[in-house]
């Protein structure tokens, strides 16, 4: 049986800007809880815009929509945005039946994604 390991990748566009490419499973792995992480020390160092890609997530379970919504909700107590990008089929399915698509900033690519923060009232 193969593993999916979740592989995290992370582009700083600005002081303010973080994006991070997700690729393979969305578990709740060690990799997943130290993206959790980072995307809370990201935010609690200054940075008010996060852009999470998922088009390469192949698979989420209950785990890795739990560390979405902690990514969520650190974001908005810190008075970042933070908005999902490039949902995989799989992603938006699981997201869609577990109804968090109404409650979570999620746009089709990376670049609608920063547009969305642009317009954003982030002060």
């Amino acid at each position: 049986m193969k593993k999916h390991k979740l592989e995290v990748g992370e582009e700083t566009r600005d002081d303010l800007t973080r994006i991070y490419k997700l690729s393979g499973c969305l578990f709740g792995s060690s990799e997943a809880y130290a993206f959790q992480e980072d995307v809370r020390e990201k935010i609690a160092s200054g940075a008010t815009r996060i852009v999470i890609d998922l088009s390469a997530v192949e698979k989420i379970d209950s785990s890795g929509i739990g560390i979405l919504v902690a990514a969520m909700w650190s974001a908005s107590r810190g008075g970042a945005g933070l908005v999902l990008a490039a949902l995989s089929s799989t992603v938006e399915k699981v997201l869609s039946i577990a109804m968090l698509l109404e409650h979570i900033d999620h746009a089709a690519t990376v670049d609608d994604a920063l547009a969305s923060l642009d317009r954003m009232d982030l002060d």
